[in-house]
């Protein structure tokens, strides 16, 4: 079996073939005289990518999408396993809002993600239970043991950057107990929903529509996860206040009070990426496209919890 770009070669005669990243996963851009298609080569398989094409097409059905053209999967036979999508211009969200003048306003960004969360409400169900939609991921039996046990995966990671510190017996206090307490204040319905909607994910186009590039990864949970999944990659930014509060009347009405608490969660996992990924570099820290390093970002944030209720 010859590489990937070799497998595009002869999937796509005589067509130009760019290769656009190697991060996670190979990315190419194929143009050729019918058609422009990215290709990506999937070596981080987390999403089952049936679940994969499935979302993506009810995501399709209700939103502006990069639409999958072709899944291949090397447990049917396929020689690699790949997803064939659209290919779609513009920049990324994250990007664009460092340019006011290219940012999309605070209404059209506002409704978009209101817009966002409601349809991720319609992807499928794997499983019954609560968990993450990821290949081998638990299946928890509670919500409030989902979501601790992530925290706690990706507090221990980053733990020993802050060991006896304020913000690290802050974080310790909350995951014994100070979030449970609060969710027992704040007690709504389950909904799916995406657990980590960066700004990366989205593309804003020559035209001005926001156009959603990736199925996020999604789990059961509640509205307000769903909100901080999204305000932890806005904060620092000015649509963060309209967001909630836009958010807190259409999405979240019942538990807007637990935004805080899944931005922490959101920043916890942040934190995880960077203490596994880059764990000399603890100063270059921060959230993607975040405007402040994460240090002082997860400091406001328990700061925040510990002043008592409302959103920071």
């Amino acid at each position: 079996m010859g590489t990937f770009r070799d497998f595009l070669a002869a999937e796509f005669p005589g067509a130009h073939i760019h290769q656009l990243s190697d991060s996670n996963n190979a990315v190419f851009l194929v143009t050729s005289a019918d058609e422009t298609v990215v290709a990506k080569h999937v070596t981080d398989t987390d999403i089952p990518l049936p679940y994969l094409a499935e979302a993506n097409a009810t995501l399709a059905s209700l939103l502006p999408v990069q639409r999958i053209l072709r899944v291949f999967e090397t447990e049917r036979g396929d020689p690699f396993d790949a997803v064939f999508s659209e290919y779609v211009e513009g920049d990324d969200l994250a990007s664009v809002m460092q340019d006011e003048h290219r940012a999309p306003t605070t209404d059209e960004l506002v409704d978009h993600l209101c817009a966002f969360v409601l349809a991720c409400r319609e992807l499928p169900r794997p499983h019954e239970g609560f968990g993450l939609y990821k290949r081998d991921a638990p299946v928890h039996a509670t919500h409030q043991a989902f979501v601790e046990h992530y925290a706690r995966r990706y507090w221990g990671r980053a733990r020993p950057f802050y060991a006896d510190t304020p913000v690290g017996l802050a974080v310790d206090a909350w995951l014994d107990g100070g979030f449970a307490e609060a969710a027992r204040r704040h007690p709504a319905s389950f909904a799916v929903v995406s657990v980590d909607t960066n700004l990366k994910n989205f593309v804003m186009t020559p035209d001005r529509r926001i156009v959603t590039l990736n199925v996020p990864i999604a789990g059961y949970s509640t509205p307000a996860h769903a909100v901080g999944a999204i305000t932890t990659h806005l904060r620092g930014r000015a649509p963060r206040g309209p967001f909630l509060a836009a958010a807190a009347e259409r999405l979240c009405p019942d538990d807007a009070g637990m935004v805080p608490h899944f931005e922490l969660w959101g920043l916890l996992g942040i934190l995880s990426f960077h203490a596994v990924r880059h764990p000399e570099r603890r100063s270059e820290w921060r959230g993607w496209g975040s405007p402040v390093p994460l240090d002082e970002d997860l400091a406001h944030m328990v700061g925040s919890l510990a002043r008592g209720p409302g959103t920071p």
